[in-house]
């Protein structure tokens, strides 16, 4: 970003979307069996799709032990968003997106999608972007 410190992020992606339409089950900052949480849970209906919360490149898509499939997105600017709790996957690293873009679907038994949204690698609250 013109005019940015070296190694200060950049402006939030915008628009920025929730990655499923469904009820938040835990917020960010809740205290759970590793910690606090570096973002939020929805739960979406089964199989419902999965989208990309803002424009960007596939870092990462794949199994990761504990969270099922996940997908992680670099956005400009120092930002990325980490998907968790994937069963099927219908992207692949390096694959360029726009916000809104399927990235695959939810489970079918009680599904869970977790977002976490980082700057320069340190987790903020995601809703605090959601347009």
């Amino acid at each position: 970003a013109q005019g940015a410190e070296a190694g200060a992020a950049g402006p939030a992606p915008a628009p920025y979307l929730l990655p499923v339409a469904g009820r938040l089950v835990a917020g960010f900052g809740v205290a759970g069996d590793i910690g606090a949480s570096k973002g939020i849970t929805m739960a979406p209906r089964s199989g419902g799709q999965v989208v990309a919360p803002a424009a960007g490149r596939v870092a990462f898509a794949g199994a990761y032990r504990g969270y099922g499939r996940i997908v992680i997105i670099e956005h400009d600017g120092g930002w990325t968003s980490l998907v968790t709790g994937l069963a099927r996957l219908d992207v692949q690293v390096g694959d360029r997106l726009v916000g809104g873009a399927p990235l695959g679907n939810a489970g079918q038994d009680r599904p869970t999608i977790s977002l976490e949204l980082r700057r320069d690698g340190e987790p903020v609250n995601p809703l605090q972007y959601v347009g």
